[in-house]
């Protein structure tokens, strides 16, 4: 058997159809197709690129569409860069940061107005903000005197009720609630300008100018001591029916309510 049966021997030459060439109309094809294809996935690219910036709490701006015959046309004024609507979206950019500080400064200025406008008028003794007052003094001279009770381990019912010949249980009692009365009024005042009723009721002793002023801390703790003195009962009263403020008018430190 002859060894050189088992190959096969094929012509090199271009020319006998074993290497065909590729026809102009089909390499033109198929160059169409690939610069198709590179362009869809650059614009599909650019597209998810844009997406993935996009800020949830601004709003969608316009973006071209590569693929749409039309363009967006730049407002009056503005150059063209590329052709391709660059120069619209910077103006629409520039028009919405322009809103914004425009807003920003709108809201600072109603806020300066109305802290502007915060006026007070003076006003008499209210008897909603006195029982609110009342209610709270009460609460803090009883907590007061559960705290003087565990510390000296004294029986309160039976002095009360076995009281010594000069009665100092009941003075004993009341100057208590007295001095919570005086730190609640005076300490409230000249730290909030009110207390918790004054200001729940849009009260309060003395303008807001006067807060910081020396003056004015000595004209409320006169007239917390004024009050307290003549049994808390006397001066509401009579500027009840008088339709004054008496003791801010004998101290200085008069009620003013916000208009």
């Amino acid at each position: 058997m002859d060894p050189f049966e088992e190959f096969e021997f094929k012509p090199l030459t271009d020319g006998l159809g074993f290497h065909k060439k590729k026809t102009a109309g089909a390499a033109k094809d198929e160059a169409q197709t690939e610069t198709f294809s590179k362009n869809r996935m650059m614009d599909q690219g650019l597209e998810l690129i844009e997406e993935s910036s996009v800020d949830p709490l601004r709003p969608p701006l316009p973006r071209k569409n590569r693929n749409s015959s039309t363009q967006i046309q730049p407002t009056p004024g503005a150059t063209e860069v590329g052709g391709d609507g660059s120069a619209a979206v910077d103006e629409i950019l520039k028009t919405l940061q322009k809103n914004r500080r425009l807003d920003f400064d709108n809201s600072k200025q109603k806020i300066s107005q109305t802290a502007v406008k915060e006026e007070y008028k003076k006003a008499t003794w209210s008897f909603s903000a006195a029982m609110l007052d009342g209610m709270l003094v009460v609460a803090s001279s009883l907590l007061c005197m559960i705290i003087l009770l565990v510390i000296t381990k004294v029986d309160l019912i039976g002095n009360l009720t076995n009281p010594d010949s000069q009665g100092m249980i009941y003075l004993a009692t009341l100057s208590l609630f007295a001095m919570v009365s005086f730190a609640y009024l005076t300490v409230n005042r000249l730290f909030m300008g009110c207390t918790p009723g004054e200001w729940a009721f849009d009260q309060r002793v003395g303008q807001p100018a006067e807060l910081n002023k020396a003056s004015y801390s000595l004209r409320v703790v006169a007239r917390s001591f004024l009050v307290i003195t003549t049994g808390f009962i006397v001066f509401p009263l009579l500027s009840t029916v008088l339709g004054q403020d008496l003791a801010g008018s004998i101290t200085g430190a008069r009620l003013y309510k916000k208009a």
